[in-house]
C-alpha cells in the first residue's frame, strides 16, 4: 500500500492590517516597505512550522518611557513570536513560529515608525 499522503500546508490567516506578499510565501507589517501606521497591528495564525527567514527588520525601540528599563526595550512597537518581542533591527531569524502564531503591534510612537518589517516562513500560502 502507498503511504497516506502529507498533510496539506496550515490556512494562515490575518487579522489586522499585515500583508502576505510575494505569492503568499512572505508576510510583512502594514505598509512595508513604507513606514508602518502606529495603531496598527495584527495576528497571523497557521504559519508553518519552519524558520523565518527575516527579509528586513527595521521597527522602532522603546525609548524607555518612565524608567530606563532594559527588559522592557520593545514598548512601542514589536513582533511576537514564540512569546518573545523583538524590535529594532534584530528580527526573530531563524525561530520556528511552534504555535504557528505571530503577533505584530504598534501602539504609540511619534507619527509613523520605521520601514517595519518582511519576514518568509515556509510555504504561506493563503489569506483569509
Amino acid at each position: 500500500p502507498l503511504p497516506p499522503p502529507p498533510p496539506p500546508p496550515p490556512s494562515v490567516k490575518i487579522d489586522g492590517k499585515c500583508l502576505l506578499t510575494d505569492s503568499g510565501r512572505c508576510a510583512t507589517s502594514p505598509g512595508y516597505p513604507n513606514q508602518y501606521p502606529i495603531d496598527e497591528g495584527c495576528n497571523i495564525t497557521g504559519l508553518p512550522h519552519s524558520r523565518l527567514d527575516v527579509i528586513a527588520f527595521e521597527v522602532e525601540e522603546g525609548g524607555y518611557r518612565y524608567t530606563y528599563d532594559p527588559a522592557n526595550v520593545c514598548d512601542r512597537a514589536f513582533l511576537v513570536v514564540n512569546g518573545v518581542k523583538h524590535c529594532g533591527t534584530s528580527g526573530p531569524a531563524g525561530v520556528e513560529p511552534l504555535d504557528g502564531v505571530a503577533t505584530w503591534v504598534s501602539d504609540g510612537g511619534h507619527g509613523r515608525g520605521p520601514t517595519g518589517w518582511k519576514a518568509r516562513c515556509g510555504r504561506l500560502t493563503s489569506l483569509s
